[in-house]
């Protein structure tokens, strides 16, 4: 009860803030100011505490807690447990609203020291009250028999245990790539909120400095954030990417692209005071992308066509979503279209041969990608609006949409920095490009020869190396004189180098599927393959039965072993496995095992038979075998040693014409891992040929259906322990190690230029 009294209480003091803070700004009152700032801060901290009794409810297994109930188990570890605190709906919303409180706090007195508190504060704080409104509406401290009252739960129902948590959430990142990716969504809401205030204030260029390092800072955080959801996903699903486009994942990356555009024509706007309208704009939307980022992830209404999405969460959430967003981008325009008369702006024409002009044209390209990306994400949710069928983009919509706009953002980006502000020497123009030319078409060259045979990968690699020289290059000059001058050529290298792992990986990746029998050597691509066995792992969990399954690689320089998982769990009823692929890590390339399934050696002939159905006998052709149905032959009893025996009762048709009852028996003995069948064999019509029954799996749905597993064998046949087959799909991944280096050198870049305008900003 204390709780949801609190996320009430929270939801009033985001008002009551925001309320202050706007008549503090109207009336110049420091004491409403000074209120505003109090009422702040409480809700901060009134959100640290809702967040912490989340946890500990979490960690004490306080299962009277619908969240509690659905996200976590007595047998998850601590710091999945932790992790559970924002793995659903109501807690991830809360994790967003208390980043957004806490990055408040520190903007607070900076928002201050740069007279811009009352104005960007009032903005800030009126996003806080929608994401405050959405906790009321999503409460995370809802009790198990309110929220399941209609189905005559009381009480003294309250579950012993938990449902427990996805076990694709069962990995380290979990408690990284979530945290880190909605504080870059946080970081979004200060550009907005300083753009905002610019346009209160009417100060259309003093807001630029102020919001830079924190457009900066967010920018990098989403972009990390993101990318590190790609690494989790390559590392854990076992598909083999880092990417596909999947429509929550795009929905991460939109705002993101818009932040990035938004941060170029910042700088243009910093040096010559143009692009005044376009930059509020951006700043305008990159905020809203993140609310409809959020609308997208929390609606429901991609459930169909996203493996992310989270179920809908209600009427009334998904109203205050939609509200939320609608109200933010009518604010925000309202505001830029009553101030644009107004608006001081130097007017001035580019000349396509200065940095500012390429620049704005860069930043261009990128919102084409990003409303491109937007058109293919919302597509589902498009066709639905107009009648048509629920269906998503395919992959190769955005692929090919990126092979041309990603070579023209390469070379529009070297070309910036091959011009200069305002007016560019063309004989220091020529002499910086021919030398950036004649290296970019070596490399080209000895790329082709290499092997990569693709017209588009072949231009998106040649604008990438001269994109990669030329920074490189401008980039070497500054870092002699200070290395956080030379943030965004650290930048846009880290993308260049990012870029160069998507190719090698593409176009160069060996992939083969092997069919593994246990300690049988299997050559593929040059590479030696063979399944030693399987170890259950997490034995100390009853929920779950985790096998690691070993294969050791040798060949090409290589002789390890590598590990791939099949994960049985209680969260699904052990109904299919999950998959975890393993990875010998390396630089110059991954070795990738991907799971695929697992049998025993058919070393029986057996067929599976439906009941009714028909097969013929493996060993003799001339027979049909039709299983008529099973039993339990009262008679003979069970065996010696205790185990219970089954029949299948089958029709034996020979060729001319008669039919038989041959009764295929077994021996089911029970334990930890399932029943184990032995089967007895029984002569077919006196012939040398047996036959033995091996599995019996029941339908519990209709009966009828059940399906018998009959083995064959000839008379007095010795036959050995069947082995077990593992198949896989084993990848040689070049220089995908250059995706990652790529994002850390981004991010990398992304610092030195925080840094760098810290300091010019204070």
């Amino acid at each position: 009860m204390i709780g949801q009294i609190l996320i009430h209480l929270l939801f009033g003091l985001a008002v009551g803030s925001t309320v202050s803070y706007l008549t503090a700004w109207f009336r110049a009152d420091v004491r409403l100011a000074r209120i505003g700032r109090a009422l702040f801060s409480l809700m901060a901290i009134g959100l640290v505490m809702a967040a912490a009794m989340l946890v500990i409810d979490v960690v004490q297994h306080r299962f009277e807690y619908t969240y509690v109930w659905n996200y976590s188990s007595r047998e998850l570890p601590l710091h999945l447990l932790v992790a559970a605190f924002y793995s659903g709906q109501e807690g991830s919303i809360l994790l967003w609203t208390t980043l957004v409180a806490l990055i408040g706090v520190i903007l607070t007195p900076y928002a201050r020291r740069h007279q811009y508190e009352t104005a960007a504060m009032s903005m800030y704080a009126l996003i806080l009250c929608f994401l405050t409104l959405l906790l009321v509406a999503k409460n995370p401290f809802s009790y198990y028999w309110e929220s399941f009252a209609a189905q005559g739960i009381t009480e003294a129902d309250v579950p012993l245990n938990g449902k427990g948590l996805n076990p694709l959430l069962h990995n380290a990142w979990i408690t990284i790539h979530p945290p880190i990716l909605f504080t870059g969504f946080a970081a979004m809401s200060v550009s907005f909120a300083f753009a905002m205030a610019g346009l209160l204030k009417r100060e259309y260029h003093a807001w630029i400095n102020v919001a830079l390092p924190w457009t900066l800072f967010g920018t990098a955080v989403l972009g990390f954030g993101i990318m590190l959801g790609g690494f989790w996903a390559y590392e854990t699903l076992g598909w083999g990417g880092f990417w596909g486009w999947d429509p929550v994942e795009n929905s991460s990356l939109i705002p993101w692209l818009v932040s990035v555009a938004l941060v170029h024509t910042m700088l243009v706007q910093k040096r010559t005071h143009g692009l005044v309208k376009t930059n509020m704009a951006l700043a305008v939307a990159a905020f809203v992308m993140v609310l409809y980022s959020t609308f997208l992830t929390r609606s429901g209404i991609l459930g169909d066509t996203s493996v992310h999405s989270f179920v809908d969460p209600g009427k009334f959430a998904f109203w205050i979503l939609l509200a939320f967003m609608i109200s933010f981008t009518a604010l925000g325009s309202w505001l830029i279209l009553s101030r644009r008369t107004d608006m001081n702006v130097n007017r001035e024409d580019f000349s396509p041969t200065t940095r500012e002009f390429m620049l704005s044209i860069g930043a261009a390209l990128v919102m084409a990608s990003a409303v491109f990306v937007t058109v293919g994400t919302s597509w589902p949710v498009l066709m639905e609006i107009v009648g048509q069928p629920k269906v998503a983009v395919s992959i190769a919509f955005y692929d090919q949409v990126h092979l041309v706009l990603m070579p023209l953002i390469f070379i529009v980006n070297a070309l910036s920095l091959l011009v200069q502000w305002r007016h560019t020497t063309r004989s220091v123009f020529v002499r910086n490009l021919g030398v950036a030319s004649a290296v970019t078409t070596a490399l080209t060259v000895g790329t082709i020869l290499s092997g990569l045979a693709s017209v588009p990968s072949v231009i998106l690699a040649a604008t990438a190396w001269f994109s990669l020289i030329v920074n490189a290059q401008t980039g070497w000059m500054l870092v002699r004189r200070s290395f956080v001058m030379a943030g965004a050529y650290v930048s846009h290298t880290g993308i260049a180098l990012l870029v160069f792992g998507v190719i090698t990986t593409s176009q160069y990746a060996e992939r083969y599927h092997a069919v593994l029998v246990q300690g049988v050597p299997t050559e593929v691509g040059g590479y030696t393959l063979t399944y030693t066995g399987k170890e259950q792992i997490e034995r100390h969990f009853a929920d779950r039965e985790k096998l690691r399954y070993d294969v050791h690689v040798s060949g090409r320089g290589e002789d390890r072993t590598i590990s791939a998982i099949l994960y049985w769990s209680d969260y699904n009823r052990r109904q299919s496995a999950f998959l975890e692929p393993g990875i010998r890590w390396g630089m110059m390339n991954d070795l990738y095992l991907s799971p695929k399934a697992t049998e025993l050696e058919n070393v029986w002939n057996a067929r599976t038979v439906q009941r009714g159905a028909s097969t013929v006998n493996p060993l003799d052709s001339q027979q049909t075998i039709t299983l008529e149905r099973f039993t339990m032959p009262m008679e003979e009893g069970p065996a010696e040693d205790g185990r219970m025996r089954m029949a299948a009762m089958l029709s034996v048709a020979d060729p001319s014409g008669g039919t038989s009852e041959v009764k295929a028996l077994t021996l089911i003995s029970t334990g930890a891992g399932g029943p184990g069948f032995e089967p007895v064999w029984t002569p077919i019509n006196g012939g040398p040929v047996e036959v033995g029954l091996t599995n019996i799996t029941r339908n519990n749905e209709d009966p009828t259906k059940s399906t018998g597993e009959l083995a064959f064998r000839r008379q007095g046949q010795e036959i050995g322990t069947p082995r077990e087959i593992f198949t896989v799909e084993f990848s040689v991944k070049p220089l995908i190690s250059l995706v990652w280096i790529g994002v850390i050198t981004m991010v990398l870049g992304f610092t030195f230029s925080i840094v760098r305008y810290v300091r010019l900003g204070r």
